[in-house]
């Protein structure tokens, strides 16, 4: 019996589910633990829907309304407490939910300085102590479970000591140590690894459509994680072609004033908006992360290695890049206007990039 049907190469944590689902023998608690989009939330889905299934008593057969529903985020006894800000809006976690189904990788996360309050885990407490709307129980599920507070951990404490009947909570985090050690002693940990890169190349192949090259090329600089290898191959879901790292960062290169590079910040802040210049920068940070290594002979971790190629930077101008691109990211979470902000960033870079190529003979090589 295999109960994971939706998530690839995760051997070990589905033998570990299966045997305790088909025997009747589900802990009351999991600590799904590992990197982010290694297929930790879809497992814990996967696991609700092998609970509530009306169809398939030996895991979930996908079809009928209880499957359905859980999988759409919309089952009333299959819950998710995601960390928020101060000033979420319940029509902000509806939408993200509804992207995740849409898609089926992003993130079931907010941007910013998210937790989990006490408050949550009381709401949370008050669905598991009343009766299930299906009468199969309570599936509470956390991800970023490290965003407790002390005080959130704590109340959840209690309820982990004395969980309710036919009531099972999944905590997901990829910073499990994070957590109160109270609180992992009382979980039952189930670990997902990363996946090898012939594997994530597999999973392009079939889910995209993609060529066994151009999946590979993806998949080796994944950091063995498919979900980031499905995100970069989906040119909808990350600022690609025209405006994408590796091109403006080339562009920035030629730029022969710092006049030109604030023109060029203000062609991209314009075109991309706020939002798609945040993850412009978080996107370039990364990019010049991986210029260095490659520069140190390492393996990149998130570009791939041909989009590498032609850069010769210095180490002040790595680090400078970083920084700026670091400081603009901060600045846009903070509703900083798109323009000046990678103006400021544009311009910091390309000075750090040419002071550096007059003193190191650096160039940007054809």
């Amino acid at each position: 019996m295999s109960l994971l049907k939706k998530v690839r190469g995760q051997k070990r944590a589905d033998e570990l589910l299966s045997r305790s689902f088909s025997k009747g023998r589900l802990a009351h608690a999991y600590l799904f633990a590992g990197p982010s989009g290694v297929g930790r939330l879809t497992a814990a889905l996967e696991l609700a829907a092998a609970w509530m299934c009306s169809d398939d008593e030996h895991g979930y057969c996908g079809k009928c309304r209880n499957c359905q529903r859980v999988f759409r985020f919309q089952h009333p006894d299959v819950r998710l407490t995601i960390p928020q800000t101060g000033n979420t809006e319940p029509e902000e976690i509806a939408d993200l939910l509804q992207s995740r189904v849409d898609d089926g990788i992003t993130p079931v996360r907010f941007q910013g300085n998210t937790r989990i309050s006490i408050g949550q885990i009381r709401e949370l407490q008050k669905r598991i102590s009343m009766k299930a709307y299906e009468d199969r129980g309570h599936i509470e599920i956390i991800p970023d479970a490290e965003r407790m507070g002390v005080e959130a951990a704590n109340a959840l404490l209690k309820t982990l000591e004395e969980p309710p009947d036919e009531t099972v909570i999944i905590l997901i985090s990829s910073i499990w140590s994070a957590l109160l050690p109270t609180v992992r002693s009382r979980l039952h940990l189930i670990r997902f690894r990363r996946l090898s890169d012939n594997t994530i190349r597999d999973i392009l192949m079939d889910r995209m459509g993609l060529g066994e090259e151009e999946a590979f090329c993806i998949a080796e600089s994944s950091d063995g994680r498919p979900g980031l290898a499905l995100s970069r191959g989906d040119s909808a879901s990350v600022v690609e072609g025209e405006y994408g790292s590796e091109t403006v960062l080339r562009k920035l290169t030629e730029c022969g004033t710092a006049i030109s590079a604030v023109s060029l910040a203000s062609e991209v802040s314009r075109k991309l908006g706020r939002e798609g210049s945040l993850e412009f920068c978080k996107n370039m940070q990364s990019f010049i992360h991986d210029l260095r290594r490659c520069t140190l002979e390492n393996k990149p971790l998130v570009h791939s290695s041909k989009t590498l190629q032609g850069f010769n930077i210095s180490d002040d101008a790595f680090s400078s890049g970083m920084n700026y691109f670091r400081i603009a990211e901060k600045r846009l979470a903070g509703n900083g206007m798109a323009k000046i902000v990678l103006s400021a960033a544009f311009a910091g870079t390309w000075i750090s990039i040419v002071s550096s190529g007059k003193d190191s003979s650096i160039e940007l090589q054809r």
